[in-house]
């Protein structure tokens, strides 16, 4: 069935998905739990702006991944323009492929700020191999998001 551009429109208004100059995200992979339908999705640069330092709410937030942990998968960087956010995986309860890279993101998941010890910091540089675009030394103030789930778009 092949749907008109605007019944695909509207289709993506009611599920919450942007549909700005970026163009349309196409849900290529989807890990963990599934992303609800419902609430706004936001860009990561808007949910650190409004990030008020409390509570466990969850939000929907798109950007572009740039890195993930080479050794299993199990954490990636979410980055939106010069702000970006660790993304880890709930209960440890799934992984994204280490391949994954440059791709758009959506990700459904609770945000907190927190500094990472100069150990913790080398760690994540060197699971990230060379790919790591961060320059983590010392303690590192950062943002993460602990995902419940996370949709990837392939990028051809």
């Amino acid at each position: 069935m092949k749907l008109s551009g605007g019944l695909l429109l509207s289709l993506f208004a009611v599920l919450g998905i942007d549909s700005s100059a970026e163009g349309l995200f196409s849900a290529d992979q989807e890990f963990g739990a599934g992303i609800p339908l419902e609430g706004e999705v936001v860009s990561l640069k808007q949910a650190i702006a409004s990030f008020d330092g409390g509570g466990d709410n969850f939000i929907k937030v798109k950007g572009q991944v740039t890195e993930v942990c080479q050794a299993k998968g199990c954490w990636m960087i979410l980055v939106d323009g010069d702000s970006y956010a660790r993304i880890t995986f709930e209960d440890y309860g799934f992984f994204v492929p280490i391949e994954t890279s440059m791709q758009r993101s959506l990700v459904y998941g609770v945000l907190s700020e927190h500094t990472l010890s100069g150990e913790q910091a080398a760690h994540f540089a060197k699971d990230a191999g060379s790919q790591s675009t961060l320059e983590l030394q010392g303690k590192v103030k950062e943002y993460s998001i602990v995902a419940r789930s996370v949709q990837l778009e392939n990028g051809s």
